[in-house]
């Protein structure tokens, strides 16, 4: 890729990412997983030259003990002309999938075998739903509010 190519890479890197530059910033949640009520603490911010984002989650029980934890790493693939995702959460999993701009969020395009996951947010919140492959209720519901 010659020099103005990696310019343009970059540049349009730095633009595909913007519609979830709103999450930047310490965010403190309260919800359920697996019907359990827990507390959440979710920290976004950008990495290298911002056109990756870095949000870790972390999730504790009533009691404070943790009960999940993760790492997602948002980029725009500028060849792809797509938005995608990178997870890294507990037991040594990951998933690398699509994001998808929804009206008032954004979802993960994970496939039919899949967990759905579905964000949405407004000027106060960012809430999101997981709902597992073969379920209709959703395994964690989790709504945060700016620290």
């Amino acid at each position: 890729m010659g020099e103005l190519d990696w310019n343009e890479q970059g540049k349009a890197a730095n633009a595909g990412l913007e519609p979830l530059r709103f999450m930047i910033g310490e965010w403190i949640g309260r919800g359920e997983s697996h019907g359990e009520a827990v507390d959440g603490v979710l920290s976004v911010q950008p990495l290298l030259d911002g056109t990756w984002l870095q949000a870790a989650e972390r999730m504790n029980d009533a009691d404070g003990k943790q009960v999940h934890s993760d790492l997602a790493f948002y980029r725009f693939d500028a060849e792809a002309e797509a938005l995608e995702v990178l997870q890294l959460f507990d037991h040594g999993h990951r998933m690398n999938t699509t994001v998808e701009i929804t009206d008032n969020g954004f979802r993960w395009v994970t496939g039919p075998g899949g967990p759905r996951l579905v964000f949405a947010f407004d000027s106060e919140s960012l809430s999101y739903t997981v709902i597992l492959p073969g379920e209709q209720a959703p395994a964690v519901q989790m709504t945060y509010k700016r620290a």
